[in-house]
């Protein structure tokens, strides 16, 4: 577990609770997007809008000065969008949208966290925590994005099979769903799932 890591998670911890483990994670590839009913409408804040529009003036002079590179990238997202990613990187969750698995899932695409945030595990709870720093702050500012009682959570699998990424890590909840994260390096995961079997102990 990173310092910096550590340093996040501590200010979200209760005076006697103990903090197993810490590391960025990423939800893994093949994990569809939620229904856009079931996320709650993010408000852009006022700097944010007025930057979309000369973001969006770049966008369309990049097309008109670079069409070939514009089209092929277009293209391309069409491929991919043609064929989900469970095809290329095996099952991402188990579970509908109102299971453990599928509410992480949501919060994990609300209020910019986007798919990715900080997890820690503590010997009571399990912690999602989202950098919700602005564009022009030079410094992370977390917040907690969803957390789950210690009884919620079954266990955490690594080296899942028929997925390519090495720093996979299942996460198991006692409802039966299961969700998929990726870790930055192996290392980190490897060292998540010991705290799990700690967690569990």
């Amino acid at each position: 577990m990173l310092d910096r890591d550590r340093q996040f998670a501590a200010p979200f911890l209760a005076a006697d609770e103990r903090l197993l483990g810490a590391a960025p994670v990423s939800l893994a590839p093949g994990i569809p997007r939620p229904p856009e009913e079931l996320l709650t409408p993010r408000r852009p804040g006022e700097l944010e809008q007025k930057l979309a529009g000369p973001f969006s003036l770049l966008r369309r002079a990049y097309a008109v000065v670079n069409p070939v590179s514009a089209g092929v990238g277009a293209v391309e997202d069409r491929m991919m969008d043609a064929v989900p990613d469970s095809v290329w990187h095996g099952k991402g969750m188990a579970g509908d949208w109102h299971t453990t698995a599928g509410r992480l899932v949501v919060r994990l695409h609300e209020d910019g966290a986007n798919g990715s945030a900080l997890l820690a595990l503590t010997d009571r709870r399990l912690l999602l925590l989202a950098d919700r720093a602005k564009l022009w702050q030079l410094t992370e500012q977390h917040a907690l994005q969803f957390e789950l009682p210690r009884h919620e959570v079954a266990a955490a699998h690594r080296n899942a099979k028929g997925v390519t990424q090495r720093g996979r890590l299942d996460l198991h909840f006692r409802d039966g769903s299961w969700v998929g994260v990726t870790t930055p390096l192996p290392s980190a995961a490897d060292e998540l799932a010991a705290a799990f079997q700690a967690f569990g102990s």
